[in-house]
């Protein structure tokens, strides 16, 4: 077992106990997790976070979210799945994931994309239109080499540190000094953490507004960065908007996860919050998957594909369940 009761031993002696947290959970808020019960030692009060990291956003003087993520691994002990023993992901690839037939194409090697593993096993369209947005750009791409799960899901907090550890830093030397970039918020947060510079697909483009391609007809759409790069929700608005897209200027959120009990009132959220949006952009691949399993819900596509879309590539969107309208 890793070190994870020490962990938490350390970031909770610096709690004050304000509450501050429990007021900014969305969770909490739909009877969810309960942050500051976790904080004071009532591990079992964790179920139901999503992980969107806002009590640690709002918290002066400790890091609630990484309580939260080391009590889920303490009550759970869940043991690490077959399937990164079998693969390096967190979860086995689908031969019938949407877009698993596109297969994605790079050009070069100064770039190098790091998918992440819902991207890889569960979006892999996603994937494709990253390949085919960058190409289009001229950004010299390749998919970073051997890359295996980030170790972020909770399943690895029963992993030795130095071996969990071992992961991130191995998939950093594999770059070889190029430039890393993320499809997926927290493998860009876990990655960091731990001393390997990396960047979300996001500020990477807004360094490259010029290069950006323009979409016609004013298409509205609603920015969704994905709880991990809520961070860059301003720099996100400020690249769809150099694409010639009309940003509604809702405040983002967080799609519910995989929680058994608040998923679907955080989703209503943002559907609700996206009602005058022709579409839902994110910067997420498990948003992607979430938001497009809607019953009724509004049509979404990841960043990477309105880049691919605008650059004249629609065939990762021909995946979808929610179909998007033509721009």
């Amino acid at each position: 077992m890793s070190r994870v009761r020490d962990n938490i031993d350390m970031y909770r002696r610096l709690c004050v106990e304000c509450g501050t947290c429990r007021e900014v959970c969305p969770s909490y808020n739909h009877g969810g997790c309960d942050p500051l019960a976790v904080m004071r030692g009532e591990y079992r009060r964790v179920f139901d976070c999503v992980g969107c990291g806002s009590c640690s956003r709002a918290c002066e003087h400790t890091n609630p979210k990484i309580v939260m993520m080391a009590a889920y691994s303490i009550v759970l002990d869940t043991p690490v799945s077959q399937a990164f023993l079998d693969t390096g992901y967190s979860r086995y690839p689908a031969a019938d994931a949407p877009g698993a037939d596109l297969e994605p194409v790079w050009d070069g090697e100064e770039v190098c994309v790091m998918p992440g593993c819902v991207a890889k096993c569960v979006v892999p369209y996603v994937v494709y239109a990253a390949s085919s947005g960058l190409r289009g750009m001229g950004a010299k791409a390749c998919e970073l080499p051997d890359f295996t799960c980030c170790m972020y899901p909770i399943q690895f907090g029963t992993m030795q540190d130095e071996e969990r550890v071992g992961y991130i830093r191995r998939m950093g030397e594999t770059a070889g000094g190029r430039e890393m970039v993320n499809l997926c918020g927290g493998c860009t947060e876990i990655m960091n953490r731990h001393g390997v510079e990396c960047r979300h697909l996001i500020p990477f483009l807004q360094d490259r507004l010029d290069s950006l391609p323009r979409i016609e007809g004013r298409l509205k759409v609603s920015v969704e960065p994905g709880c991990a790069a809520v961070e860059h929700a301003d720099e996100m608005t400020d690249i769809v908007r150099a694409m010639g897209c009309e940003p509604v200027g809702n405040e983002p959120g967080c799609c519910g996860k995989n929680s058994r009990n608040v998923a679907k009132p955080l989703m209503d959220e943002r559907q609700e919050a996206a009602r005058d949006a022709d579409v839902i952009v994110v910067g997420c691949p498990m948003c992607q998957s979430k938001y497009d399993s809607v019953p009724g819900g509004k049509p979404v596509m990841h960043l990477a594909e309105l880049l691919a879309a605008a650059f004249g590539d629609r065939r990762s969107l021909e995946c979808h369940t929610i179909p998007v309208p033509d721009f």
